[in-house]
């Protein structure tokens, strides 16, 4: 029997292609001038660079010798370097076939970044929508009960019993797909996409690519619900494929939504209608199967390091781990609440607005009787803990417990699962507020006001933009047709200034192909961490045989970085130095560079 469907193809199409529309313009104004920019401008911060320098690596990795993946060019002659931070491989994927077609390298790194808001409202449009538009949104909208009791009171079987089974056999797994109670656009859904998308979290990590690719989590999210209520293989394989995802996207979030979804999703089983529970666990170990093997080998250079490298120190978590100020500030770029950005520091900003707490609030009470959404509430009250960090001893635990949250810096970054459930939670409460005004133009009106409001809240002024060279520097450009040699450029950092101009000098050294002492990333290996100690007495000392032992042969000197005075002394100082031979002065009106010659061997 064919199943009659609720809207047509031509329906969904429009209504996607709406939502779509729709969160790219608040995208547009909330993050404003940041898109209107993205040609020429990228974000001042030197991960912007870091960007940059991945996606192009990759793309040059993948189309020429993909073994050499993880070794990047970089911190010569370390290993794994692209594993010293997350690398974004999926990002990369997406950008290599642009990047190998000639596109230039900041708007596609800028189109890629600003795609994750836009995705992410659109992953988070899905989930809230199909939990308000299932069963299980019958207890969630105030009213969508009382419509499913009036179908069973007329006798007629919902479309999904009839669905499962044709012949009238009662089917334990109902999957019915009951419409919103409030029409016309799904104004809850809007709510919670744009919650989730452009919340001043978002704000405060402009400049970060991984922390902005957080759509896999509602999408893992809404397969997980099917999986449960369903039992069906695929919607396991689904799960585990998005959990993958958001791996390769940014390991932060992937560690971080398999660790909260282990502790909260057994909450779902509570639910009255799901599938059995052989169903449901052979689902997500046929999932676990598929996709365990290429997030184990992923996963391997990151394993490796860490047993090198060693994890984060207590110093490092406790600095980035969020205090309860955290949660009432917003960043400085916020334009209603750029006041409070001293309630917490660089990434310890996690307020999410007044308009989004209430409606969250709203709908963690509402739902408090319908065991398919005390995930979310379990999943907010859990991640407000983890995000504090070490301020609290449930994360020095988890530490113990989740090996991998040794080797991630950041506590505060738990702050996108405060948003995920938050935003959920809210897309609730609209549904419940919305489902009390009269049916019509007052409903649309509310839903348009809440989205106005919104708006309103998360508008920032992304002015920390800066026009980033896009061509090759001529230094770049004449290193590039000399013989083999790794390269340092100067001035190089301290170990008490990192990272200095190293974010810089490893982007725009990917063009010459030589191996640079210098680089950029998450972590630096002690080898290089000793060069730049042997550096601080540059051209004195033992810093020649630091940089010999390093294959260094050509010292690249950035006059524009020094003071006039303090280049004309150090010129003068390497030019009468043994073992250094003046190449000559690269003119160049943004990269002005000075290139002397190291010799192999040391003067006699």
């Amino acid at each position: 029997m064919q199943v009659p469907t609720i809207r047509s193809r031509g329906s969904r199409l429009r209504e996607w292609l709406g939502a779509g529309l729709l969160f790219a313009a608040l995208t547009f104004i909330v993050l404003w001038p940041q898109p209107a920019r993205w040609l020429t401008h990228g974000h001042a911060h030197q991960d912007s660079l870091f960007n940059m320098w991945r996606l192009s690596w990759i793309a040059e990795a993948l189309t020429t010798q993909p073994s050499r993946l993880f070794d990047p060019p970089i911190l010569h002659p370390a290993t794994r370097v692209l594993a010293f931070s997350d690398a974004v491989l999926l990002q990369g994927l997406l950008a290599t076939p642009l990047l190998a077609a000639g596109a230039p390298i900041l708007p596609v790194s800028n189109a890629i970044l600003l795609l994750g808001p836009w995705l992410s409202a659109l992953a988070m449009y899905l989930l809230v929508r199909d939990l308000l538009a299932g069963r299980a949104g019958a207890g969630l909208s105030g009213s969508g009960g009382r419509e499913a009791g009036r179908v069973e009171a007329e006798g007629q079987r919902p479309d999904s019993e009839i669905a499962a089974h044709p012949q009238g056999t009662p089917h334990p797994v109902p999957v019915t797909r009951h419409p919103l109670p409030v029409p016309g656009p799904y104004w809850p859904a809007l709510i919670a996409g744009t919650i989730f998308a452009l919340l001043p979290y978002r704000v405060e990590h402009m400049m970060h690519l991984e922390l902005q690719w957080s759509q896999w989590m509602p999408l893992a999210c809404w397969a997980l619900h099917r999986t449960v209520q369903r039992g069906r293989v695929r919607d396991g394989v689904l799960t585990a494929v998005f959990v993958l995802a958001q791996f390769l996207s940014c390991i932060y979030y992937g560690v971080f939504l398999v660790m909260t979804l282990a502790l909260v999703a057994p909450l779902l089983l509570l639910a009255r209608e799901r599938a059995t529970l052989v169903g449901i666990a052979r689902a997500l170990v046929v999932g676990a199967v598929v996709c365990g093997p290429p997030l184990l080998m992923y996963a391997a250079p990151y394993r490796a390091n860490q047993q090198v490298l060693g994890g984060r120190t207590a110093h490092d978590i406790q600095r980035w781990s969020a205090t309860p100020g955290s949660f009432v500030s917003a960043p400085a770029d916020s334009r209603l609440y750029g006041w409070t950005a001293d309630n917490g520091g660089p990434e310890g900003r996690l307020w999410s607005g007044v308009v989004a707490l209430l409606l969250g609030a709203i709908g963690l009470w509402t739902t408090r009787r319908v065991a398919a959404t005390w995930m979310y509430g379990a999943m907010l009250v859990l991640s407000i803990l983890f995000a504090l960090g070490s301020n609290t001893p449930v994360y020095r635990l988890a530490m113990v417990v989740v090996p991998p949250l040794q080797g991630l810096r950041a506590p505060a970054r738990f702050g996108m699962m405060v948003a995920l459930a938050l935003s959920v939670l809210a897309g609730i409460g609209a549904a419940w507020v919305l489902a009390r005004m009269p049916r019509g133009w007052r409903q649309h009106a509310i839903g348009a006001a809440m989205l106005a409001m919104l708006a309103c809240e998360y508008a920032s002024d992304v002015r920390s933009l800066h026009p980033w060279i896009q061509r090759v520097p001529i230094y770049a450009a004449w290193l590039r047709m000399q013989p083999p040699g790794a390269v340092v450029d100067l001035p190089i950092a301290r170990a008490n200034t990192l990272p200095l101009f190293e974010a810089e000098w490893a982007f725009y050294g990917r063009t010459h192909k030589h191996p640079m002492v210098n680089g950029y990333s998450g972590y630096f290996p002690r080898r290089y961490l000793n060069v730049l100690g042997a550096m601080m007495r540059f051209p004195r000392g033992d810093s020649l045989a630091a940089l010999r032992q390093q294959d260094v042969r050509y010292v690249v000197v950035h006059e524009d970085r020094y003071e006039p005075v303090d280049f004309l002394d150090f010129d003068a100082r390497l030019r009468r130095t043994p073992g250094l031979t003046l190449v000559g002065r690269i003119p160049d009106p943004d990269y002005p560079a000075t290139v002397f010659l190291l010799d192999p061997e040391p003067s006699r």
